[in-house]
């Protein structure tokens, strides 16, 4: 015997105002509802793979009989994990239904909680991601007093490999062997404010800018479009310049 999936059904008040919450506040999609369209009865909400269903009181009392006289709220509490907690905790630590703060567990879990529209309790956390966020170096940029001159320099008098060059933006990339990262060098007429950069590719940018951003990181700017996706620079703390890429088209 395997249990396939779990998903609550919770007796709600109004349904209309439980999916308001959950999709304008916490960021899920209806997935159904019945019926479509005016006073829900029933409806689910889902965000990955977390699948809620939300039946109006009533309705859900005439098909479970033994339900009635119950306590709506009884002592049930939602452990809820997400990625992007951080950006979700800057747009609700204000609110009136925030239960508890952003804070560290015993167990090491960063975790705050919220009361839903019905007086729910949703604890909201997220795994410790910055492992599975680093990938790989993706290329490792360096500033060009003279454009020319420094690309003669890479590819005569060092005999690198031209891997591409964007000439009308001041960006030529060389080969190191049979890596995958390219020395990239910046023309400072077209990148003034150019430094010796390494960046790393990652997972998401968008995803992983958000976690980090209250974190102390010093983010130059918020990310950024690329032609293989996004990216964001920022500085450690003794100033030297990183920066992230992904490969998220869209």
């Amino acid at each position: 015997m395997e249990y396939q999936s779990l998903s609550p059904n919770i007796g709600v008040k109004s349904v209309n105002e439980t999916v308001k919450f959950y999709t304008e506040v916490l960021g899920f999609q209806l997935l159904m509802s019945v019926p479509e369209t005016g006073e829900f009865a029933w409806a689910m909400v889902g965000s990955g793979n977390a699948v809620i269903m939300f039946q109006e009181t009533g309705n859900l009392q005439e098909e479970y009989p033994q339900l009635k006289g119950k306590f709506q709220n009884a002592s049930i509490t939602f452990y809820v994990k997400l990625k992007g907690m951080n950006a979700l905790y800057e747009k609700l630590k204000d609110a009136d239904y925030l239960v508890k703060e952003l804070h560290k567990t015993f167990y090491g879990a960063d975790e705050f909680a919220v009361y839903d529209n019905n007086g729910f309790i949703l604890t909201i956390t997220e795994d410790a991601r910055n492992e599975e966020q680093i990938k790989n170096y993706d290329n490792y940029f360096l500033p060009a007093d003279d454009y020319e001159k420094s690309k003669r320099f890479y590819s005569q008098t060092l005999g690198l490999s031209v891997k591409f060059e964007f000439k009308e933006q001041g960006m030529i990339a060389f080969k190191v062997g049979n890596e995958e990262p390219a020395i990239i060098l910046k023309d400072k007429k077209k990148f003034p404010d150019a430094k010796p950069t390494v960046w790393i590719e990652v997972a998401n940018v968008k995803v992983l800018h958000d976690e980090l951003k209250n974190k102390n990181i010093q983010f130059l700017t918020e990310p950024f479009k690329i032609r293989t996706g996004w990216a964001v620079e920022f500085t450690d703390p003794s100033g030297n310049r990183l920066g992230f890429t992904d490969y998220v088209n869209g």
